[in-house]
C-alpha cells in the first residue's frame, strides 16, 4: 500500500488522532518550559517521499531535526523539523537566555530542542498507539543540523526496506508570542504503512457502527 491509498476518510481519522496528540503536546511543553505554549491543529499530509522536501521550499533548506526510530507493531522513523534560524530562537526561549543575536546552537540549545522533540514525538506515538490499538515505541532522540534533503536521505538509508511515502504533520508552535512552523515527519516501512492504513479503516468502521 502507498500514500495513494489514504482516502479522505482515513485521512480524517488520522487528523482526529493528530489533533488529540497536539493538545497533549502543548500541555506538556507548557509544563516543561514554565510558559504557555500553543500548537495549532496540524495540517496532515501524506506525500510521496520525493515531494516531502518541496514542503520546505527546496532540498537545500537549512534545518534542525530531532529524530527517532519507531518500533513495535510498526517500524520506521520520525523527525521533528524546524528551519535552523527558528530552532535557534526556540532554543533561546526554552533555555531562558537572552541570546537573540546568536546564530548557532550550543549543546544546551540542542538539548532543549531534543527535549521538545521528545515531548512532541511521545505525545503522537502514545495517541497513535491508543487510537490504532497497536504497540508502538520510539527511541531516544538524535539531533541533526543539515539540509533537509540530506536529513531525509539519511533517515531513509537507515531503514531496511525501500519507502515511497511519508506522513507530515505541520503545525505552528506559539511560544512567548512568537510563531514557529514545525513539521513532524513520519516515514514508515511499506508493511507498517499497510498496517496503519488497515487500522485507520477499521477505526472508522467502528466509529460508524456506534452512530
Amino acid at each position: 500500500m502507498s500514500f495513494k491509498e489514504f482516502d479522505q476518510i482515513r485521512l480524517d481519522v488520522l487528523k482526529e488522532i493528530c489533533s488529540i496528540a497536539t493538545g497533549n503536546a502543548a500541555n506538556s511543553l507548557s509544563t516543561m518550559s514554565e510558559r504557555r505554549v500553543d500548537i495549532s491543529l496540524p495540517n496532515v499530509m501524506v506525500e510521496s517521499l520525493d515531494k516531502v522536501a518541496d514542503i520546505f521550499g527546496k532540498r537545500e533548506k537549512d534545518v534542525s531535526a530531532v529524530s527517532f526510530s519507531v518500533s513495535g507493531e510498526i517500524s520506521g522513523s520520525m523527525a521533528l523539523v524546524f528551519s535552523y534560524s527558528q530552532s535557534v530562537k526556540i532554543a533561546n526561549i526554552l533555555t531562558k537566555r537572552n541570546t537573540s543575536q546568536d546564530k548557532n546552537l550550543d549543546e544546551m540549545g540542542q538539548s532543549a530542542l531534543m527535549e521538545l522533540g521528545n515531548i512532541v514525538a511521545g505525545s503522537y506515538v502514545r495517541v497513535l498507539a491508543d487510537g490504532l490499538k497497536m504497540r508502538i515505541t520510539y527511541s531516544i532522540p538524535g539531533f541533526d543540523h543539515d539540509m533537509i534533503g540530506v536529513i531525509l536521505d539519511e533517515i531513509v538509508v537507515r531503514l531496511p526496506t525501500e519507502v515511497e511515502s511519508a506522513i507530515v504533520m505541520e503545525s505552528e508552535f506559539i511560544i512567548k508570542e512568537e510563531t514557529f512552523l514545525g513539521q513532524l515527519i513520519f516515514i514508515l516501512e511499506p508493511s507498517s504503512l499497510n498496517s496503519v492504513v488497515k487500522a485507520l479503516g477499521s477505526r472508522d468502521e467502528q466509529g460508524q457502527s456506534r452512530e
